[in-house]
């Protein structure tokens, strides 16, 4: 069951064309941050603070999806855009240094939280904003095809951190907490029965199966990232139980009710 709302999108992104379909933004203004470019720099003679500390954020960025933690050097940032070594320095404090900029400012940003909250919500009648789970991952899908590097950064860096002595491991083992923790703090529309604990079982099946749709299709060209996730979406969010309340388009915007009392917040 493919909602109309969806297929409008499927339409847009063209699943049927041969090849790496070329991926779109929902319709609003979010965008998503271009951390990573396949070009070199070139160097220039002044170049403010922000303008340096994002360029050696997308030499990293892009770096560390090829070579790793472990194969990247501060020399590869250093000949990428086009400094010495030692002025980076100027920069940054060391490699874990730069590392831990990219994680907390390349990847989980606030442009793909706003993202994925802005067209999967809706205001009742009262004024309350609530959010429709469906969608949501929806457009966390859509965002994330915007951004293959970042996603192939993600997948390489995290099986490297399975090693506890790597940088990046507490960062890795808690992050699936951390996103819950917004997860679990906003009003979504969930069908009746489900509690919370049945909720986060819910998000933790969801974040897995994107991660390994996500992997997939980065080894594959010829997989749709997209239109996989659409199947997926129907054996998740089966059309009996989450009708209604898998998009925004499903509600009429006459709807006079308050919404808040079927929110999981306040079903308890």
């Amino acid at each position: 069951m493919t909602l109309a709302a969806w297929q409008q999108i499927l339409d847009q992104h063209g699943v049927a064309a041969s090849g790496r379909p070329k991926p779109i933004l929902a319709s609003h203004e979010v965008t998503v941050r271009d951390t990573t470019s396949a070009k070199r720099f070139e160097k220039r003679k002044r170049m403010t603070q922000e303008e340096r500390h994002l360029q050696i954020l997308r030499a990293a960025s892009k770096i560390l999806a090829v070579k790793g933690y472990w194969g990247m050097s501060l020399q590869d940032i250093s000949d990428e855009i086009g400094i010495s070594e030692a002025a980076l320095y100027h920069y940054i404090a060391s490699k874990e240094d730069l590392l831990a900029m990219v994680l907390t400012e390349g990847y989980d940003t606030t442009e793909s939280n706003e993202f994925a909250a802005f067209s999967a919500s809706a205001v009742d009648a009262d004024g309350h904003r609530v959010y429709y789970y469906p969608r949501y991952c929806l457009n966390t899908v859509l965002y994330n095809m915007q951004r293959p590097e970042m996603i192939q950064l993600l997948c390489v860096l995290s099986g490297e951190a399975l090693n506890p002595d790597h940088p990046a491991h507490q960062f890795f083992t808690g992050r699936h907490i951390r996103r819950w923790e917004m997860i679990g703090s906003m009003n979504w529309l969930l069908p009746n029965g489900m509690n919370e604990e049945r909720f986060f079982d819910l998000y933790t099946l969801v974040a897995s199966a994107i991660d390994g749709l996500q992997s997939r299709w980065l080894a594959d060209d010829s997989l749709d990232l997209l239109e996989e996730w659409m199947h997926f979406s129907d054996v998740i969010f089966p059309a009996n139980v989450w009708g209604g309340i898998s998009d925004p388009s499903e509600r009429n915007p006459d709807d006079p009710r308050c919404l808040m009392p079927y929110t999981l917040q306040e079903r308890g």
